[in-house]
């Protein structure tokens, strides 16, 4: 998402309890960038208030989320799916009532132990991994890109894999 605001110029000023948001122009369709400000297993809250908001259905919806089940710089395109074990994805699942929403996992790796999993998420990567998320994160913008333009299918043949299979196709 930062990559996102930052090719937008976006300012995330709009502010609710739940969430930061902004009503932004990508690729010349008007979209919403949002950031829930609650716990992740909450996101449901802030995605709620956006679809009554803008009236909008969950196939209008693009979740991104990191990832702790796919390597580092792995970036996986779905068009629908259950929740994989992530609690922000159960959490959506659960107040759209529906799965069938597209998301865009970028892979962080996953610690050796479940007790280190949210400062591994939260905390700095190692200098290897820092630099595949970062590479992933530019990949998964111009994919989100792509998607937003009605190009699901082609981001999903694109992107979806690991950071050198994605650069070879």
């Amino acid at each position: 998402m930062d990559e996102l605001v930052r090719r937008t110029g976006a300012e995330l000023n709009r502010k609710r309890k739940e969430l930061r948001f902004a009503e932004v122009e990508l690729r010349g369709n008007q979209v919403v960038l949002a950031y829930p400000r609650t716990f992740m297993n909450r996101s449901g809250l802030a995605l709620s208030y956006l679809t009554n908001r803008f009236k909008t259905g969950p196939e209008k919806i693009l979740v991104v989320t990191d990832d702790i089940n796919l390597a580092p710089g792995s970036v996986r395109i779905r068009s629908k799916g259950g929740p994989g074990g992530h609690n922000g994805l159960k959490s959506i699942i659960t107040a759209l009532g529906i799965n069938e929403f597209p998301r865009v996992r970028i892979g962080v790796g996953n610690p050796d132990s479940a007790a280190e999993q949210v400062d591994h998420v939260l905390g700095t990567f190692d200098p290897a991994s820092r630099e595949l998320v970062s590479a992933a994160t530019l990949r998964a913008a111009d994919a989100i890109e792509m998607i937003v333009n009605g190009e699901l299918d082609n981001a999903m043949n694109k992107f979806n894999g690991n950071g050198e299979a994605s650069k070879a196709q």
